[in-house]
């Protein structure tokens, strides 16, 4: 994230849970669970007044695409 956004990641936990987590983790327990996402503006997926600017949709699709490229490799090792 620090190499699209230009500074350090940070952490922020918020309340909720997401029950597709409970899931994986049953079914898949050694494994690491991320989940990150990015909406357009008019999903309002938390609240009526809630909407992402379009270009962190941008940002987060190069933060995924480098992630990936980064875990591929490292998994190849």
């Amino acid at each position: 994230m620090a190499d699209v956004c230009g500074r350090p990641m940070e952490f922020l936990g918020q309340g909720g849970s997401v029950p597709l987590c409970n899931v994986l983790a049953q079914a898949y327990p050694r494994a690491d669970i991320v989940l990150m996402g990015v909406e357009e503006p008019q999903c309002l997926i938390h609240a009526p007044n809630e909407s992402v600017d379009p270009s962190e949709i941008e940002h987060m699709a190069q933060v995924k695409a480098l992630f990936l490229r980064a875990y591929g490799t490292e998994a190849r090792r």
